[in-house]
């Protein structure tokens, strides 16, 4: 997990004005396999096929092309793999055959290598879009082996993409196992050498919650992650305080989903990030969630049941103007009172009227702050 990867297309601009223009350049325009039978069948344009060892080279896979990956292939230096491009409608596809290679080390296998022996490599492979994609066949008795894949090598080998195992040491032996990285893995997202996927965070959120203030999170991918920290600064980000640590889950491929709880936010607007930690020590930060107390501040409510009223009782400044609303379960709207100066008071509200059941109610100050609050209607 080096860092956060949202593809955009001036990012891709930037990654092709500064690559060399002396690079080697090798376009695959139509679908097969990388490496063909005879030179008649070949996939790639009149520059030919990129040799197995490719130092500083430029390889696309053009929009609408699916190529298989039937050979191994070492990308060092400042390689670059991209597959898809902006010229065509539709996604680009690298695929692993069905019956996978058979092979017996990454040599003989159907991989792809990204090299960063002696931690000076700058190989990468770009999935342009989400039509983009690299496909290993799930394990069945028929599939893509051990060797197969996508992997990143500094001595030993750790396979960023493909079957179990993941992890081999310098000599060939396995490390350690784990399941299928990711089958499909779609754009857009970069693969580096260094060693690691990045953990890609598709959500992060911040929302106040009564007195709290609840904070969920969703990865889409990671490996390698050990922890997230998270932090909370009240002052702008100029000082940040740890909050605490949530374990993360290490490998996989499905969405996961977090939470952490601030029971104590301090008065006034708060800044939450996380900290993405890897195995190694390595980290990256997320981006910044603020969240605004507001004129709104330490609803409580009193009885909970209530069978015949129940007292809302706010905090906040004294001069603030809020909105209280009784709402069902089903979102509709069955009270509103309008209170004023409304910092430090308690209100009461009659709900006899209304059948037992679960309820909300929503205090919304003059600002726009709301806090929702769960009420429980009992007759017994």
């Amino acid at each position: 997990m080096k860092r956060f990867y949202p593809l955009t297309t001036s990012l891709l601009a930037l990654f092709f004005f500064s690559f060399s223009v002396n690079a080697q350049t090798y376009t695959a325009v139509r679908p097969g396999n990388w490496q063909a039978d005879i030179p008649a069948h070949s996939i790639w344009d009149v520059s030919g096929q990129p040799p197995v060892n490719c130092n500083n080279c430029l390889i696309t896979i053009n929009s609408g092309v699916a190529v298989t990956l039937n050979t191994s292939i070492t990308l060092s230096g400042n390689t670059k793999l991209l597959i898809g491009d902006n010229t065509a409608p539709g996604g680009a596809q690298l695929s692993v055959p069905l019956s996978g290679s058979g092979g017996t080390s990454f040599a003989t296998g159907y991989n792809i290598i990204l090299d960063n022996t002696g931690g000076s490599g700058a190989s990468k492979i770009v999935l342009f879009d989400n039509l983009s994609k690299i496909t290993v066949t799930p394990t069945t008795p028929a599939s893509s082996g051990m060797y197969d894949g996508i992997a990143s090598s500094n001595g030993g080998f750790l396979k960023m993409v493909g079957n179990a195992p993941i992890g081999f040491f310098a000599n060939g032996t396995v490390q350690f196992m784990g399941s299928a990285v990711n089958n499909p893995l779609p754009g857009p997202v970069t693969l580096s050498a260094p060693g690691t996927l990045p953990i890609i965070l598709s959500s992060f959120t911040a929302a106040l919650d009564n007195k709290s203030v609840d904070l969920n999170w969703t990865t889409s991918l990671e490996i390698n992650s050990d922890h997230f920290t998270i932090e909370r600064s009240p002052d702008a980000g100029a000082h940040w305080n740890v909050l605490g640590t949530v374990a993360a889950h290490g490998l996989s491929n499905l969405p996961i989903d977090y939470s952490f709880t601030d029971a104590a936010p301090a008065a006034g607007t708060n800044e939450y990030r996380l900290v993405l930690v890897d195995r190694d020590g390595k980290y990256a930060y997320s981006g910044v969630k603020t969240v605004r107390a507001g004129l709104v501040s330490s609803v409580s409510l009193y009885p909970n049941p209530a069978r015949d009223y129940v007292n809302i009782t706010l905090g906040g400044e004294v001069a603030a103007s809020v909105s209280i609303r009784l709402i069902s379960q089903s979102g509709q709207l069955l009270m509103e009172k309008r209170v004023d100066h409304a910092g430090g008071t308690t209100v009461a509200l009659p709900v006899g009227n209304y059948p037992q059941g679960n309820y909300l109610i929503l205090v919304t100050g003059s600002d726009g702050a709301q806090q929702v609050s769960k009420l429980l209607i009992s007759k017994q």
